[in-house]
């Protein structure tokens, strides 16, 4: 059997506390499925006393407990601190010929323990998190059979602290898809009301009126491409990003996100310019490389102001595909560079047309460059002097 990584070792100690931390069980409300453990683990063993504990840094806390009213304990005097040290079932028969207990306050004080036995809560990776634990005020032997009662027991209290772990982390994973699916869907539906105005403006220019239904149609599709992929998130298993890799001619998703964008560029008499050099192909899902270069193109027009200039270029680097964005618009401070690509970070500047924003976009769009391999960052020379944001993805061998 594997021994437990709790040895004398403050590394391995450090490590076991923060996976008891990740499983958010701590200082928890009473739960029915780990009540229901203790109250069998004393019935079949007949003892007056069953506890699920955790052992904390300073303490012992009782997730669980049947025929005892306190919580928690200090961790010094704890025979669970100790039961967690080895690597199987830890039991004391006769407390008062113990030489491990004959100085526990446990057992020399009020509560007269004179019984323990219990097997250690053991996760997947090695590490003992408490134990299931019985207690008895009288000397007793254990047989063969209880032993493996309470082993099996212990078995399904760690079980259950695994589902609801990943419950927890399922439904972060569902807000997460939620989050993700409204800031995408967002611009292409606040783009669709200034196209039907660019149709009611042009209407004796039939070429004009051809040019905004494509970018409708495209805007349209998009919409609908997130909303097929909300529907297949919500079938998955896993959180991680699941990315459908093809090869893309990037200068290809460039163009086309600047024409679509077209539309509130020339709402607010700003410039917006696409110029590329060699074609560069990388490997790539399509879809998402366009949302993230698409946020960057609204963002800067977003942030910019009437007649600033929208820059955004395609170059390779080497062994990369470099894609930048710049504007002249309010620029960013040291703050915002520090925290840009955080979750629903609000940036010094405001919208520039009273748009609104999740504050999700840049940290989305971080996510999806580095699950293909590649980097984002910004730069700016700080207050009103515009800013840049650059992408670089890796080159298909082909290309490179």
């Amino acid at each position: 059997m594997m021994n437990p990584k709790i040895t004398g070792s403050t590394k391995e100690e450090t490590a076991r506390i923060e996976l008891l931390n990740k499983y958010c069980v701590l200082d928890t409300p009473p739960d029915g499925s780990f009540d229901g453990i203790t109250k069998l683990a004393a019935k079949l063993l007949k003892v007056p006393i069953s506890i699920i504990s955790l052992v904390d840094v300073d303490r012992i806390w009782f997730k669980s407990k049947h025929g005892l009213e306190v919580s928690e304990i200090p961790r010094d005097p704890g025979l669970c601190a100790s039961a967690i040290l080895g690597d199987d079932i830890y039991i004391v028969e006769d407390a008062r010929k113990d030489p491990r207990t004959l100085a526990n306050p446990l057992v020399a004080g009020e509560m007269g323990l004179q019984f323990y036995f219990a097997v250690p809560l053991r996760t997947k990776e090695g590490y003992n998190l408490g134990t299931l634990c019985v207690i008895d005020k009288e000397p007793r032997k254990v047989s063969s059979e209880e032993k493996e009662i309470l082993k099996s027991l212990a078995e399904l209290v760690m079980n259950q602290i695994e589902l609801q772990l990943e419950a927890r982390c399922a439904v972060q994973h569902h807000y997460k898809v939620l989050n993700t699916a409204a800031h995408e869907l967002k611009n292409p539906v606040s783009i669709m009301p200034l196209l039907a105005e660019l149709i009611m403006e042009n209407k004796e220019n039939p070429a004009a009126i051809d040019d905004i239904s494509k970018q409708i149609k495209d805007a349209g599709r998009r919409m609908a491409d997130t909303i097929n992929s909300l529907i297949e998130s919500a079938i998955e298993d896993s959180d991680s990003m699941q990315l459908r890799l093809g090869m893309v001619e990037i200068s290809e998703v460039i163009q086309g996100v600047v024409d679509a964008n077209m539309a509130p560029a020339r709402k607010k008499g700003q410039e917006l310019n696409f110029k590329a050099g060699k074609t560069c192909r990388v490997y790539a899902d399509l879809k998402r490389i366009t949302e993230v270069v698409d946020n960057l193109v609204n963002n800067a027009i977003k942030f910019s102001g009437a007649n600033d200039r929208i820059k955004v270029s395609l170059q390779k680097k080497g062994k990369k595909a470099v894609i930048k964005v710049a504007d002249s618009g309010p620029g960013l401070t040291r703050d915002d560079l520090k925290n840009l690509f955080r979750k629903f970070t609000s940036l010094s500047a405001e919208p520039t047309g009273g748009e609104s924003s999740t504050g999700l976009g840049l940290f989305i769009a971080r996510e999806v460059v580095q699950a293909h391999g590649g980097t984002i960052s910004a730069e700016s020379e700080g207050k009103g002097k515009g800013s840049c944001f650059t992408i670089e993805l890796p080159l298909t061998e082909e290309e490179e």
